[in-house]
């Protein structure tokens, strides 16, 4: 009977959790994990009382001409060149991207990267003597002078100082070599492919090498630092905090895109005989941003301005879709309704020939099962410019789906399943139980009668 009636206990809270699973809201995080939500005053939604997905992206966007003529190729004499969309990455003129050449202070990007990645801008940096004794251009600092980490960051970008340079990787990674590896972890997570980094200065080594195409990928990533813009776009500083050489204090920008160009708002140079003239530059027009890399140019300012007035004047940026709006509407599994709103995480952008193009979409979704919360990861949405890929930004679930009647159903059916199985298992196991006592008495009984029957 105790078996017996544990059992029914048992039962009844089996009963009590499938019931709770059959109406409760349940919803799915980004990691896949099923999370129940139990609130006793939210009524379950019916399929009926479903609102209405939007349809999916139209598939084939035909971006009409704002412009009767193409705007003629850029006149660029540099050996490697790359005219980039600063948002998305979208190409719009290359020359030799991918070749991989010595690219000089251009180095120093990466270098001021990892500066405002691992120090604040408070911190105070010391001098090694070998600091002090890189040669070429520098703010001649002196074997253990000391000077914070955001002149040092002005020091190295405004006058593209190699002992500025040397200074913070040793500060950072203890040794150029070891903040050479890192410099090339952070580049291949970037997506550098053709990137090979020995000094955090840039000076020639025939194993030292970047390409066109890798630093512009380098000097996006940078743009996410307001500190970092703020590096490359001024051109004058004073180092105020150096404790030791006090007759070096003022640093200027020599590059005459930055200087020249009324678009332009951000510039690295660099110059070693091996490399020739190198600059990546940026512009902004009517909020669209460029980057541009050249390197091996007999005049790398001409060259950036031929290329980015070639972009401002034959291309224009399009939506295709707004952040945070339903775009489109992803299939689900076993949800109460057939699909789930998605909306992009930022407006999707692309840039288009001002002579028209035709923007093809299409939707790359992870396998979809409800329940499925808000915010929950579906997908990309890719878009393509006359069959060239542009921009892919990620799709997130725009609102909660529910489980549909008939998989709640599925669900209590499994549930009740698993509790036939538990009494049952629990009613042999009570049986057997019980029957060995009842046999060890009977045993007792009959050694108690044999015993008589001798007396």
């Amino acid at each position: 009977m105790l078996v017996r009636g544990s059992g029914s206990s048992l039962l009844v809270a089996i009963l009590a959790v499938a019931v709770a699973v059959s109406s409760a809201p349940a919803v799915a995080s980004d990691d896949g994990a099923i999370i129940l939500r139990l609130e006793d005053d939210q009524p379950a939604r019916s399929e009926s009382a479903a609102p209405e997905t939007p349809g999916p992206t139209p598939q084939v966007i035909d971006v009409p001409p704002s412009a009767a003529q193409i705007a003629p190729q850029p006149r660029i004499k540099a050996a490697s060149a790359v005219l980039m969309d600063a948002r998305t990455g979208q190409v719009l003129y290359a020359r030799n991207p991918h070749v991989r050449r010595p690219n000089a202070s251009t180095t120093k990007i990466m270098t001021a990267i990892l500066l405002i990645e691992h120090c604040r801008m408070t911190d105070k940096i010391k001098a090694s003597k070998k600091a002090s004794e890189t040669p070429y251009t520098s703010i001649h600092l002196k074997p253990g002078e000391q000077i914070l980490a955001r002149d040092l960051l002005m020091g190295m970008m405004v006058r593209s100082a190699n002992d500025a340079a040397v200074a913070a990787a040793e500060h950072i990674a203890g040794s150029t070599s070891k903040f050479a590896a890192m410099m090339n972890r952070r580049a291949r997570e970037i997506g550098c492919r053709n990137t090979h980094f020995l000094t955090p200065n840039g000076l020639y080594s025939k194993d030292h090498y970047s390409t066109a195409y890798d630093l512009c990928l380098m000097a996006r990533y940078g743009f996410q630092y307001d500190l970092f813009n703020e590096a490359i776009s001024t051109r004058k500083h004073f180092l105020d905090s150096r404790t030791v050489n006090k007759k070096d204090l003022a640093v200027f920008s020599r590059c005459k895109f930055l200087r020249d160009y009324p678009w332009a708002d951000g510039a690295k140079s660099g110059y070693v005989k091996q490399a020739g003239y190198c600059l990546v530059g940026s512009a902004t027009q009517g909020g669209w941003r460029l980057v541009c890399a050249v390197l091996k140019s007999d005049n790398a300012g001409r060259d950036v301005v031929a290329a980015m007035d070639y972009g401002f004047a034959g291309f224009e940026p399009y939506t295709v879709a707004r952040a945070n709006l339903p775009c489109a509407g992803a299939e689900i599994r076993g949800g109460d309704r057939a699909t789930v709103p998605a909306a992009p995480v930022e407006d999707v952008r692309v840039v288009v020939p001002k002579t028209g193009a035709r923007i093809t979409t299409r939707l790359d979704l992870l396998p979809l099962e409800a329940p499925v919360v808000r915010g929950a990861k579906l997908g990309k949405i890719v878009a393509s410019v006359n069959g060239k890929p542009a921009a892919a930004v990620e799709l997130l679930a725009a609102e909660d789906v529910g489980i549909s009647v008939a998989r709640r159903a599925w669900w209590w059916a499994k549930t009740c399943g698993l509790v036939v199985a538990v009494l049952l298992v629990g009613r042999r196991y009570g049986t057997t139980a019980a029957k060995g006592p009842r046999r060890r008495g009977r045993g007792v009984t009959a050694t108690l009668r044999g015993i008589d029957r001798f007396r």
